[in-house]
């Protein structure tokens, strides 16, 4: 069942006479933190901060590069004359294993076969290809 509205007036809440008394609520809350261009200020430091830290870390890291390579080009003819050494003792491991194969092998001209000669005539030295399969072999 409902209820039939009534025909009454409707009776409204109004304000006193005059109105409410105020309130000075701002007595009774505290700060609510820092003033906006305070917190303007400290993220513009911490920004600016950090900046700074990254400039110092990019120049230390560019001074270790710096004396990274120094090293290397300092060390480079060393390891250039080891990795020839390396070279010339496989190139004569080569040389002495093939000149034992081809003992009794003559050229197209009837000579005998010249270990370490090139069988294409280039008339140019070139170094035999060196790759890793070779290192070991011995």
């Amino acid at each position: 069942m409902s209820l039939r509205p009534s025909t009454a007036a409707a009776i409204q809440d109004m304000p006193p006479p005059g109105g409410y008394k105020k309130l000075d609520f701002t007595r009774y809350l505290p700060d609510r933190g820092p003033k906006g261009w305070q917190l303007w200020a400290g993220a513009t430091t911490l920004i600016m901060y950090g900046y700074y830290q990254v400039g110092k870390t990019n120049q230390a890291r560019i001074q270790q590069k710096m004396q990274e390579r120094k090293v290397r080009y300092a060390l480079a003819p060393l390891m250039q004359a080891e990795a020839d050494r390396e070279y010339m003792e496989r190139e004569l491991v080569n040389l002495r294993r093939e000149a034992e194969i081809m003992k009794d092998v003559t050229d197209l001209k009837g000579n005998p076969w010249v270990p370490g000669s090139s069988q294409y005539f280039g008339g140019q030295w070139m170094p035999r290809k060196v790759s890793y399969f070779m290192r070991h072999q011995g």
